[in-house]
C-alpha cells in the first residue's frame, strides 16, 4: 500500500495525502475524508517501521479505551508501577474510536516504542487486520473479552464465565426474578445480557425485558449518578425484581444508591450483585464479579517481556477465568 493509491481511493493528490500524515494544512472535511481512506484501507506508513527516537532506555506504551473508570485506573497502574521498578519508559493513552486509536498507535510506532499493550480495543480495527499489520513491526500484546483469535500475543478475560457464576450464585439464592443494571452497546454487555437471558431460561423464567435497565454513559465517573437516577425511575414505576446485576461496579454503587434511598434494605428486602470487583465494590462491600485486574494487568507484562526478548516467536494465548468475590449484599430469597 502506498500514498499514491491512498490518493486515488479518497479522490485527492499526492500531496494532499503528504499533508495529511504530516499533519499539514488541509480543510477538516478533506482530513476526514483523507483518514477514513487510511483507516479502512489500513495503511502503516512504511516509514514509521523504523526508529525516530532512539534510547537505551525501552518504552512500553498502553493504550485502552476509557480512562475513566476504576478497571482502567488499576490496570494501567499495575503496569505503571512495575514499568518505574524496572527502569522502563511507560506511556499511557486513550483511544475512544477507531480513528483516534489509529492515530494514536501511528504516532507511538513513529516515536520508537518498543512495544504496545492494547486493552479492550475497538473490534473494527481488528477486523481491518491493523494490530496483525503492527506486530509484524513490533510486539503488541492485547487484553480482551471478544471472540476471536489473534497472530500475536493476547489475553482473554471469560467474562461469559463470570457472569454465568454470577446467575448461578444468584439463582441458587432463591431469586427469579432478576434485573439487569447495564450499558446501552458494546460487546462485553451484549454477552453479559445474552447470559443473563440464558440463565433464567434455564430454570424455565421467560426474561422479562422491562428488567433489563439501560444507562447510556455506563462507564465514566457520573455513571454513578446516572445509575441512581435511571434505576430510581424503575423503581417509582412500581417494579420490585428480588435482585438486580450490574454489569459494572459504577452501576452497582449507583444501583445501591438508588435502592437505600427508596427505603430498601440490602440484602435483606433485595440482592445486589456487580462486575469488576474494583476499589467501588470493595469500598461498598457490594458482591462482584473479580475481573482479577491486577493478574491480567501483570500476564500482559510477561508476555511483552516474552515478546521483546524471548528467541521463540511463537505467539502465547491466556485465558484467565473471572471468580465471584462474596460480600454483604447478596442473601437468599424471602
Amino acid at each position: 500500500m502506498t500514498i499514491s493509491e491512498i490518493a486515488q481511493a479518497a479522490g485527492v493528490s499526492i500531496a494532499t495525502v503528504s499533508r495529511v500524515l504530516n499533519n499539514g494544512e488541509v480543510s477538516k472535511k478533506t482530513r476526514e475524508k483523507v483518514e477514513s481512506t487510511i483507516l479502512r484501507l489500513n495503511y502503516v506508513p512504511e516509514s514509521m517501521a523504523h526508529e525516530i527516537i532512539k534510547s537505551s532506555t525501552p518504552a512500553i506504551a498502553v493504550v485502552t479505551h476509557s480512562l475513566n473508570n476504576s478497571y482502567s485506573m488499576e490496570f494501567a497502574e499495575t503496569i505503571s508501577d512495575y514499568y518505574a521498578a524496572n527502569n522502563v519508559m511507560f506511556y499511557l493513552g486513550c483511544a475512544t474510536d477507531p480513528q483516534r486509536e489509529y492515530r494514536y498507535l501511528m504516532d507511538l510506532i513513529a516515536r520508537g516504542i518498543d512495544g504496545i499493550i492494547l486493552r479492550d480495543p475497538p473490534m473494527e480495527n481488528h477486523q481491518k487486520d491493523l494490530y496483525d499489520e503492527i506486530a509484524q513491526r513490533l510486539p503488541i500484546v492485547i487484553v480482551h473479552s471478544f471472540p476471536a483469535e489473534f497472530k500475536f500475543n493476547s489475553i482473554t478475560v471469560d467474562q461469559r464465565s463470570g457472569m454465568r457464576q454470577a446467575m448461578r450464585h444468584l439463582i441458587s439464592l432463591g431469586h427469579r426474578d432478576i434485573a439487569l443494571v447495564t450499558g446501552t452497546e458494546g460487546f462485553p454487555f451484549e454477552l453479559k445480557e445474552s447470559v443473563w437471558r440464558e440463565e433464567l431460561q434455564s430454570v424455565g423464567i421467560e426474561p422479562d425485558q422491562s428488567n433489563v435497565i439501560r444507562v447510556p454513559r455506563s462507564e465514566v465517573d457520573n455513571a454513578i449518578a446516572e445509575t441512581r437516577q435511571i434505576v430510581s425511575g424503575f423503581l417509582g414505576s412500581g417494579k420490585r425484581p428480588t435482585a438486580f446485576f450490574a454489569n459494572n461496579d459504577l452501576m452497582g454503587v449507583g444501583t445501591q444508591q438508588a435502592l437505600l434511598e427508596a427505603g430498601f434494605s440490602i440484602p435483606k428486602d433485595v440482592s445486589l450483585m456487580s462486575h469488576d470487583n474494583t476499589m467501588l465494590a470493595q469500598n461498598s462491600r457490594i458482591s462482584s464479579v473479580d475481573m482479577k485486574i491486577r493478574s491480567v494487568a501483570l500476564a500482559a507484562i510477561d508476555l511483552m517481556k516474552y515478546a521483546l526478548t524471548g528467541e521463540d516467536k511463537t505467539p502465547r494465548h491466556i485465558s484467565i477465568t473471572p471468580e465471584l468475590v462474596l460480600r454483604e449484599s447478596t442473601a437468599p430469597r424471602t
